[in-house]
């Protein structure tokens, strides 16, 4: 009986937590929706478990405050650490560093998003050929060295 109660007891909070997500995330998609469908792994569309608050925070005071929620990409006020953080609540070290040892490599200095892109249907990083991805690397290779000659 015991048993049967914390089963029961489990499912109704991760019953709630999804509810609770699932409402966090339309009043995203409110306003986001008109900025374009979000596509892909990282999307409230096509997998529930993962969500706007899982990855950008709470809303605080968003909109009039952006500032409030995390951003990903080179351009966000969101400092790299604090995006890979977040990245790195769902996706284990270890097994990056096995596909791509320039993961580790860049982890401490850049955001996972300064390759990859979080909501198109799929990541235009994943499956480019070895050439393009050694072109892509040396393209932001020289632009870093380019800017701290200058």
């Amino acid at each position: 009986m015991l048993k049967h109660a914390i089963t029961v007891t489990l499912l109704m909070s991760v019953c709630f937590g999804v509810a609770a997500q699932a409402s966090a995330d339309k009043k995203c998609m409110m306003c986001h929706k008109k900025n374009g469908t979000m596509l892909g792994i990282h999307s409230t569309i096509n997998n529930i478990s993962i969500g706007c608050v899982s990855c950008h925070g709470e809303k605080g005071k968003h909109p009039r405050d952006k500032t409030a929620l995390r951003y990903f990409g080179l351009d966000s006020h969101t400092p790299a650490s604090e995006q890979n953080l977040a990245c790195m609540s769902c996706h284990q070290l270890e097994q990056l560093r096995q596909s791509e040892w320039t993961h580790d490599v860049h982890l401490s200095k850049l955001s996972c998003a300064a390759c990859h892109q979080l909501h198109p249907e799929r990541d235009p990083i994943d499956g480019i050929s070895a050439h393009d991805r050694s072109q892509a690397c040396a393209d932001c290779h020289s632009q870093f060295n380019g800017e701290a000659e200058q």
